[in-house]
């Protein structure tokens, strides 16, 4: 590729997007900036004749989650098409499982899904056909969530897909340079595992360095003995069997990071309401626990008999040398095992922020009633109780909250950084998957975490909840201090990323 400028973005999870019969959104859908997005590509485009950017094309680089096939939840009609991917002609015919979760994720049935995505994101696709038909490039790194990449029928149809929208915009709007298909294909790059550039850029996803998350060879992210159909991580199973079931009561449950915050802010905000999801729901419970403990057995048995991760990545186009990349491959499969390391603190986080909030009410209300009943100095040692509860669970939270604060990306591109330095240097490695937009310098390279383009609900809880719709920017020939912005949409132009130093 010629000399370019990039834009890095992550986790942008389309889904079915907007039902254009119904006027809807899937209750699922996260990503709601489509027409914002259009205007981030079309500014850019503008922008490139600036002198900084040297009037060279942009790649558009798209580290993980582009899309959520796992939330891709409708079924074809009876009829031909539904024969065709399912060899049945009714809906009846299908597995219990696919009536209640949706298709699988074999070749055929991942290609219906992005045909459904496209669907409901028509001016995303359009704006993707559009920024290719002004000469830049497309780069897609598959994600955890999207891992149906893997499948050149989904390569093939998103490239369709993108191609159709754009043209049909291009007609209904009579401008725009006219993009022949061969020139579509050409211009947008599939990246099995991540994008290496020498001397300046290495992208990876990140989900390979999380437990849950972590798939046992990324290069063929296939079922061992289902080879057509896609090995799901156990994070993914959750989403597929768990939070897909309950998101129609809270919407944004798969967007609270971490995990545990949500299942804090159901019981302590909405308790009468989680209370009533888990009494309705109990089956759904059962069956998704049910469904991913026979994932987490599958896949120690597998690991106890000697059929974990290859000692060496499988053989495909990436663009380090062997050496290298087992290197890397054994870094994410001794990050995704530290278990303890990434669980515990967490878990006991939620067991002490719940028990000594219990102990807080419990103390009070005796407290409250003794005082009534004239037991003064008895009330006075409730109260002191619940106080020193209190006070308690405001330290122990800040502790495991500041002993958890860098995550696990930070110490991999530490890591990565090392072993890359050696031999294939860079001054940039970044990543997505946490959602959480970072900015670090390492010992040799930077550290750019990407952050997402869906809402994010952190500690505060949902009411709290924002949507930074971050990006990395780099120009051409530049080797200083990374862009990490913030695309304004009302302004119509980015800004900085505020992000404060931890330094006292």
């Amino acid at each position: 590729m010629e000399e370019h400028n990039l834009l890095i973005v992550s986790d942008l999870h389309l889904s079915e997007g907007l039902d254009p019969e119904q006027g809807k959104y899937s209750r699922l859908e996260d990503f709601l900036l489509d027409d914002a997005f259009a205007r981030f590509l079309r500014y850019h485009e503008e922008a490139r004749r600036q002198p900084r950017f040297h009037g060279c094309p942009w790649l558009l680089l798209i580290n993980g989650d582009m899309f959520d096939f796992l939330q891709v939840v409708s079924l074809p009609e009876d009829g031909r098409l539904l024969e065709y991917l399912k060899g049945t002609a009714e809906r009846s015919g299908l597995s219990v499982n696919e009536q209640d979760y949706g298709l699988g994720t074999t070749a055929l049935e991942s290609a219906w899904k992005l045909s459904r995505i496209a669907r409901g994101h028509q001016r995303f696709f359009a704006a993707l056909g559009w920024f290719l038909a002004h000469g830049n490039h497309i780069g897609i790194i598959k994600g955890n969530h999207d891992l149906e990449l893997h499948w050149p029928e989904v390569q093939e149809r998103l490239v369709a897909e993108v191609r159709r929208a754009y043209t049909r915009q291009r007609l209904a709007l009579g401008e725009g340079p006219a993009v022949e298909p061969e020139a579509v294909r050409y211009r947008i790059r599939f990246y099995p595992w991540f994008y290496y550039e020498p001397g300046r850029v290495y992208a990876e996803h990140g989900g390979q360095y999380e437990a849950v998350n972590h798939i046992d060879d990324y290069l063929s992210p296939v079922l061992p003995d289902d080879p057509e159909r896609i090995d799901l991580p156990l994070g993914g199973m959750a989403v597929r069997y768990l939070f897909n079931q309950i998101e129609d009561v809270h919407p944004f449950v798969d967007n609270i990071k971490p995990a545990t915050n949500y299942v804090l802010w159901a019981l302590r905000s909405q308790p009468v309401e989680t209370l009533w999801l888990l009494l309705t729901r109990g089956l759904v419970f059962v069956r998704a626990f049910w469904n991913i403990g026979r994932k987490a057995v599958t896949a120690a048995a597998r690991r106890a008999g000697g059929a974990g991760a290859p000692a060496s990545p499988s053989p495909g186009p990436v663009p380090l040398p062997a050496q290298v990349t087992a290197q890397i491959a054994e870094l994410s499969e001794r990050e995704a095992g530290t278990f303890l390391r990434e669980w515990l603190p967490a878990g006991v986080h939620g067991v002490l922020t719940v028990v000594l909030a219990a102990l807080v009410v419990l103390f009070t209300v005796l407290g409250g009633a003794t005082l009534i009943g004239g037991g003064g100095w008895i009330a006075a040692a409730y109260l002191a109780t619940a106080a020193a509860a209190y006070l308690l669970r405001l330290g122990m939270v800040r502790v495991l909250a500041d002993a958890t604060a860098q995550g696990y990306l930070l110490p991999a591109a530490a890591e990565l950084d090392s072993i890359l330095a050696a031999t294939h240097p860079v001054h940039y490695i970044t990543m997505g998957h946490d959602h959480c937009a970072r900015l670090e310098r390492l010992g040799h390279a930077w550290y750019v975490n990407t952050g997402s383009w869906v809402m994010l609900y952190q500690e505060q809880g949902p009411i709290k909840g924002e949507q930074k719709p971050t990006f990395f920017r780099l120009a051409a020939g530049s080797e200083g201090a990374p862009e990490l912005l913030c695309w304004d949409d009302g302004v119509g132009e980015p800004s900085r990323l505020v992000i404060r130093s931890d330094a006292a």
